[in-house]
């Protein structure tokens, strides 16, 4: 099956896809939450999902790994999508692919997939794994910090630009509290002042 949210470029992937020995093109069609249960019922092997066609591609993954966990998915993307194919990975895609993709690449991914593999498309496969090296280290990291609910909470706050009196009147504790929480990010984050917490939060996804 084939999901894709813009009609000519699914007709696209009909195309290329039907005339080729090995393939069973049994639907192609706009994602729906009914999509979902087709492929759980008929017991589909392979979706191919385009990722970006879809207003929240993440989600249809999610959905389509949580009613149907014995389907996998290949995941279109275009050739600079790296934190999209991070994302898609994370969210349940089995495969990658780009669309300048060949049709030897695509009966690649097929095979590696519905043999329970993993497949990257080779020229993606580099900046996927640099990436999610990062995403890794952030996830150590971030876990090594070991933030406290009441300090997420603060830390939260100071993304959003709050002072500590803001932060004081929405957590209703008060600002010599917000202060200590403060002092707290700091030398666990390793900052000199409130932007410095703010930065490296960003950095470790905080």
């Amino acid at each position: 099956m084939v999901i894709c949210d813009h009609v000519f470029t699914r007709a696209g992937f009909q195309h290329l896809i039907e005339p080729c020995a090995g393939f069973d093109l049994q639907a192609a069609a706009a994602y729906s939450p009914e999509i979902v249960e087709t492929c759980s019922r008929d017991g589909y092997e392979v979706v191919i999902v385009d990722l970006g066609s879809l207003d929240q591609p993440m989600k249809v993954l999610r959905a389509f790994r949580k009613s149907c966990d014995m389907v996998r998915i290949l995941a279109f993307c275009s050739q600079k999508g790296i934190d999209m194919a991070v994302d898609a990975l994370d969210a349940g895609a089995s495969g990658i692919l780009t669309y300048n993709s060949e049709m030897s690449d695509l009966r690649a991914a097929a095979r590696r997939v519905m043999n329970g593999d993993n497949y990257v498309q080779p020229d993606m496969a580099m900046d996927i794994f640099a990436k999610l090296r990062q995403a890794e280290a952030k996830r150590k990291e971030a876990e090594r910090l070991r933030l406290t609910a009441r300090e997420s909470q603060v830390v939260r706050h100071l993304m959003q630009g709050m002072t500590n009196r803001q932060i004081s009147a929405e957590l209703n504790i008060s600002e010599k509290t917000v202060k200590h929480y403060v002092g707290s990010l700091k030398d666990k984050f390793g900052a000199a002042n409130r932007l410095e917490v703010v930065l490296e939060a960003q950095r470790l996804g905080v």
